[in-house]
Parts: C-alpha cells; structure tokens; sequence
C-alpha cells in the first residue's frame, strides 16, 4: 500500500478524525532552529518502548532544547493520554506532531517528488518516507535528525551546528545528523534535497538515506574520498569518526542484547541498535542496551519493566 493510499484508507476509515496530534503543517508550528527531531513513519498509531527510550535519552540529555516526535501517522487520544506518549509529555521539552508529507512538502523543492508515483511506489515505504522527512525536516528548521532506534549517552550541543557521522569508513549514515539555520548548513542543506530530489530510488534499501549524504558529500567536499573527509576538506563540515556514534558495527549487533559489557564506547555520545536487524531480539537482563536504558531512559524503562524492549 502507498503512502497516499493507506493517507486514503485512514480517513474513509474516520481515523484522521481521531488524530490527537497537532499539525505540523499549522502556521503556529514554529521549532526553534536547533531542535531535537524524531520522525515515527510506521503509521501505527504509537511508540515501541524502544522509540520511547530514545525520546526519552535525547530529551534528558537536552534539557534547554526542544525535542520534536513527527509521527506519519494519526494518534488517537485514548493513546495520546495513556501510553508511553503520556509519560514523555510529562517532559517539558517534548513536543509532538502529525506530518501530512503532501502538505508537509509543499513550497519546498520536493513537493513534486512526493507527490510522484515512484515515491508512493516504494519497496520500503516506512523508511523511504523517514530518509525523505528527516532531509526534508533539517531543510525546512535546521536542527539535529535522530532515528528512533538510537539512545543518546550525552549531550549532542558540544559537537556543534552542522556535523555528520560516518557508519564506516566509506559510508556516512543519516541516523543522525545535525544541520543548522546558518550559511554553512544552508547550504548542505539544498545540497541534499537536491540529491534526493534528483536521485530517488523507490527500489534500493540505502539509496535515499545513508546514500544519498553519502553521494552529497563527494560533491560538497574537496575530495570524493571518505577517508579524507572533515571539516577542512568540507567547508567547515565535521564528519565524524564511527566511535562516536556508531560504536557497535552492525554485523557486532549482538554485543547490546547479550549480558556483558561493551569496550571502547568511551566516546560514544550515541548508541545506535540497527532496528531493522534487531526488532525481534531480545534484551537480555544486564545486557549493555537493558543497563543503557536503565540509566538513560528510567521512566520508559520503569513502565516496561520486564517487557521492556520486546
């Protein structure tokens, strides 16, 4: 089912009538530019304990910043007020909102890609519509991208305005990325939403996310060598080593839900836990992701208790 398609079958439905979320399209919607983003494009009508956790890290660790969860998809009120949501509203600088993508892209250079029928034709619409939101999301109020399968360890406001994070050595990841209001970030900016505007593919996995910075990057730096990319070769850009923000490689998954402990994170300002390989496994007690949520998410973690995670 497209995007639009399943847009078509919630209000035939009456569901959209039941969205508790405020519009992120109404002109009060207004972020402050160096806003914390989350967007939740599952269109399940909720948070896993897991997305809540990282909410609730980022909020924790940013307690002057504003943190912004964009859901996809409608929320009911019955959910708005007693679930895991509840709990994170109780954070003052949690915020939340509904995307309407068509509306959310209008007046910017992709309103016309997703409107198009290879975007409403993707293979992988849940994270094509999140590679899509978070370019579109820095674009529109600058700020720092978070996926919701992360859990921020510490606070993100020393690295700076405009930064991104390798995944390895010949690959930026956008799991999280911070591009500003000012010239340098404009300017990254337009870069990237005019690659993925250019190059969208609706059939290739990491085409429009991690590629698609990826592919930004050899034209906005000096050189197209990965290896060779930072703020000198970037026009001031950090490009940031995997240690800090990608310390467990994907293949090394495992490390977070198996009971022990992690070597070399010292630097890890995140932890990322490669959701779409580990959705289904389970956190083992005194694993290195239930100590990390214990600690960093308490509330979320508390609510869950055994269950948390699953």
């Amino acid at each position: 089912m497209s995007v639009n398609e399943s847009l078509l079958t919630w209000k035939a439905k009456g569901i959209d009538e039941n969205d508790a979320l405020p519009s992120a399209e109404d002109r009060n919607f207004m972020p402050r530019p160096n806003s914390i983003f989350f967007h939740e494009t599952s269109c399940r009508g909720g948070l896993t304990s897991r997305e809540a956790c990282a909410i609730e890290s980022a909020s924790r660790a940013h307690p002057r910043r504003q943190v912004y969860v964009m859901f996809s998809g409608p929320v009911s009120e019955v959910v708005y007020q007693r679930s895991a949501i509840a709990k994170l509203r109780r954070f003052p600088n949690v915020k939340f909102a509904r995307v309407h993508i068509s509306d959310y892209a209008r007046d910017t250079p992709l309103e016309a890609m997703v409107a198009s029928a290879p975007f409403n034709r993707s293979k992988w619409r849940v994270e094509h519509t999140s590679d899509i939101l978070r370019y579109l999301t820095l674009y529109k109020w600058g700020g720092v991208y978070l996926d919701t399968d992360t859990l921020v360890v510490k606070s993100l406001t020393p690295l700076g305005h405009n930064w991104v994070a390798k995944e390895s050595n010949g690959l930026v990841n956008a799991a999280i990325i911070a591009i500003s209001m000012d010239h340098l970030g404009r300017k990254l900016a337009e870069a990237v939403i005019n690659e993925v505007r250019t190059t969208y593919k609706p059939d290739v996995w990491i085409h429009n996310g991690p590629g698609a910075i990826t592919r930004t990057l050899s034209k906005f730096c000096q050189t197209s060598n990965p290896a060779e990319w930072s703020s000198n070769t970037c026009q001031g850009l950090e490009v940031y080593s995997p240690e800090y923000f990608y310390p467990v490689y994907y293949v090394q998954n495992e490390e977070y839900f198996r009971p022990g402990e992690l070597k070399n994170v010292e630097n890890a300002y995140t932890h990322h836990f490669w959701n779409k390989l580990t959705f289904d496994r389970k956190i083992e007690k005194d694993s290195p992701y239930d100590k990390l949520a214990r600690e960093y998410c308490p509330t979320i973690y508390e609510m869950y208790g055994e269950e948390f995670g699953s």
